[in-house]
């Protein structure tokens, strides 16, 4: 993260602050809020005193967010600055107010709606972890035919010399990524929605941009345990490291890992430089010097959501927290809200846990080495509250009965599974929970590399190489795509909103004269892959046949192959070139087909007989046009058609009635009453089965079995019934 960029002897007061005492997460937070927004309640009275005088040298700007470069060395502009110039900057002068310089409230909604000069806001909080931790789906730029996410992420000033404000960069750690990287947050995306922040002005409201912190410290948590992993280096290693530094007056320390100074790093150089502090000892410095080991120490020693395997204290706060713990015998107090703990597999462990409500709470035992650690569960009263053991492991609620517990368990704890997804790899996972399995990301997997699609029995989700193929998928039996959501999945970047739904073809479902149905196509995010046909579109015909489209080859290119993709309630004229990859040419050149669709108002008088095909509640039919269109009338047993009036006019009495060259509406009414109804006219070229029934010269035939072109006069394989009438 981009931290404020002013100098002056207070400063020195703001980072005392900071570090004044240690505390649980929030107390935490605050601390790092107080920091970054660049705005400290504990200078209200230096604020006051300072309006107009320039105690600060900050960067100079066009507006909050607006950076002016230096357009030699790419590399800002400070000038003196008042505070109330300061405020300005920043974006909060119409938030401060003089005649009331030690509100609380007032000091709160300046830091969380602070932006400084990178644009950054609040906690300092920028479009890369936003992206990162769900909130946000960056503005995608085309750059020679390629195209690209674009947004800030630090690179060197010298990228901005020339007064250039967007570059081509690789993004640290994701093997060879590039990104069209922009000199400031530019927040030109979109918001997903996630927790309710739709909006820029969502995210400055205090009680979301505190929810998007706590997704963010666990986006870097899973990132960084992911790297010590790879290092072959565990937490407790992680933990005990320690790097020479500085304190704020200049004197040498030995700085000391903890959980709470290592998330603070990551807000300041991401997970990745975390990654290498911890297992290289590289320490990276901001773009105004600010080193990473500096963040470790500032904010070091407070408790945190996240366990160690030590014995800790997890903290949570009033808000919505997911903790973990269960590494050693930990204490957990919730703290208010609606809290997940999950437990952490260690043999002996006891993890006792404050504040838990029944009905709200919940502990999630996630990816245990033990398949079923539940399935000797026993729940006992003790002295404090109730006591869960299972799998050599014991859990502790402090104020809750054994049978507060037992009246509902799986709501109070239960197990929860986690399934890896790779680049390469298939694996079917039967019995998924979408409320609590996961799907994990592995090796920098977005959403933006996943589809998803629906087979006859299941929901599959797979990564999409280059080339367009699935090579990677996890196949969930039993589900559909309205079960995906957000919650399935963790470690995976960026919105979900970027997972796309797909429809592989293939030539095992899409082979030689095939019909693939497709249940569920949404035209806004659904794309039609066809990789391995080499198809153009002016061979592709779409057809619109009722609620459904039907894709087809042309009749020149099909040869015999009458494949057909049929996508339900589905509209032809929605379609567009977004909803197909790896076909070749221009949208313009397929042929389409949306035949016009003509109401017949078709009505029974009375009782005796029905119509096909049914009309609608309104009675009316809506018949393709363009060719003929038949209207059979279905006389019940003992019934026969008594009169036809077609567009009010009798015609003559049948089985059925034909509009030939359907081109415009029409009316129909049957009659029906009582006698013999004579069915449809034999005809040689129909397959006849056992029971079914025809008239000939007359007379009614039923066939004995099955039966083409043997006339029914000629005896077998048909019988007289009678006479028709």
């Amino acid at each position: 993260m981009k931290k404020f960029a002013l100098t002056t002897a207070i400063s020195l007061a703001i980072a005392c602050h900071a570090n004044a005492a240690n505390g649980g997460v929030q107390d935490f937070l605050d601390s790092v809020r107080n920091f970054e927004s660049g705005i400290n309640p504990y200078l209200a009275d230096f604020y006051a005193q300072n309006l107009n005088n320039p105690v600060y040298t900050y960067a100079k700007v066009t507006a909050p967010g607006r950076l002016v470069r230096d357009c030699a060395t790419g590399s800002m502009v400070s000038e003196p600055t008042t505070i109330n110039e300061f405020f300005t900057k920043l974006g909060i002068d119409d938030i401060y107010n003089p005649a009331t310089p030690n509100d609380a409230q007032m000091f709160k909604q300046m830091q969380y709606n602070s932006m400084n000069a990178w644009g950054f806001v609040g906690y300092q909080l920028g479009e890369a972890v936003l992206i990162d931790s769900g909130y946000y789906s960056p503005n995608v730029v085309t750059i020679d035919g390629v195209e690209y996410d674009s947004f800030y992420m630090f690179v060197d000033d010298s990228t901005w010399i020339g007064c250039k404000t967007e570059a081509l960069a690789e993004i640290p750690g994701s093997g060879g990524n590039k990104v069209y990287v922009t000199d400031i947050n530019k927040w030109q995306g979109t918001f997903t929605g996630r927790n309710g922040v739709n909006s820029f002005a969502d995210l400055v409201k205090p009680e979301k941009q505190e929810l998007v912190m706590r997704d963010a410290m666990r986006f870097n948590y899973s990132v960084i345990s992911g790297l010590l992993e790879d290092a072959n280096m565990t937490w407790t290693q992680a933990l005990a490291k320690t790097w020479p530094g500085y304190d704020d007056d200049n004197n040498p320390i030995t700085i000391q890992a903890t959980m709470s100074g290592i998330l603070a790093a990551a807000h300041l150089r991401g997970a990745w430089g975390v990654g290498a502090l911890l297992t290289k000892d590289q320490i990276t410095c901001d773009e105004l010097g600010t080193c990473i080991t500096k963040y470790v120490y500032k904010f070091g020693g407070y408790n945190t959501i996240f366990d160690t395997p030590a014995d800790d204290t997890i903290e949570g706060s009033s808000y919505n927290e997911t903790m973990s713990a269960g590494w050693g015998n930990d204490i957990v107090i919730t703290g208010g809200g609606v809290d997940i703990i999950e437990l952490n597999e260690q043999a002996n462990a006891v993890t006792t846990i404050q504040d838990f409500t029944v009905g709200e709470d919940r502990i999630i035992l996630r990816d245990w080495a033990n398949s079923s650690p539940l399935a000797n569960l026993t729940v006992t009263d003790t002295t404090n509250g109730a006591q869960l053991q299972f799998a050599s492991q014991n859990v502790v609620i402090n104020g809750v009965t054994a049978s507060q517990i037992s009246a509902d368990t799986e709501a109070v704890i239960v197990n929860s599974n986690v399934y890896a997804i790779a680049w390469s790899g298939k694996q079917t996972v039967n019995n998924f929970d979408p409320a609590v399995d996961k799907v994990k990301g592995t090796a920098g997997i977005g959403f933006k590399h996943l589809k998803a699609y629906e087979t006859d029995n299941a929901l599959v989700i797979g990564v999409q190489a280059a080339d367009g193929g699935i090579y990677s998928s996890i196949t969930l039996t039993g589900l559909t795509l309205a079960d995906l959501s957000a919650e399935m999945f963790t470690n995976v970047t960026g919105g979900f909103d970027r997972l796309g739904y797909i429809v592989p073809l293939s030539s095992q479902n899409w082979g030689w004269n095939k019909v693939l149905t497709i249940n569920n196509f949404s035209v806004e995010k659904t794309v039609i892959s066809m990789p391995l046909f080499n198809y153009s579109f002016s061979q592709l015909e779409l057809t619109q046949d009722g609620n459904n489209a039907i894709l087809s080859l042309v009749d020149a290119t099909s040869g015999g192959d009458n494949k057909q993709l049929i996508l339900l309630n589905t509209n032809v004229s929605e379609l567009s070139a977004t909803n197909f990859e790896f076909v070749n040419g221009n949208y313009s050149d397929i042929t389409i087909d949306i035949p016009v669709f003509y109401p017949i108002t078709a009505t029974v008088n009375g009782s005796g007989g029905s119509i096909s095909p049914t009309p609608d509640s309104n009675n009316v039919i809506n018949a393709k046009g363009g060719s003929d269109y038949t209207v059979n009338f279905n006389a019940d047993a003992g019934f026969k058609v008594a009169s036809i009036t077609v567009d009010g006019q009798t015609v003559a009495t049948a089985s059925s009635y034909t509009f030939p060259g359907l081109n415009a509406a029409h009316t129909l009414s049957v009659t029906f009453e009582p006698g013999v109804s004579c069915p449809a006219q034999w005809d040689a070229a129909s397959v006849y089965t056992g029971g079914m029934q025809a008239t000939y010269n007359g007379k009614i035939y039923q066939a004995r079995w099955w039966s083409q072109n043997n006339n029914p006069e000629s005896g077998a394989p048909w019988d007289y019934v009678e006479d028709c009438q």
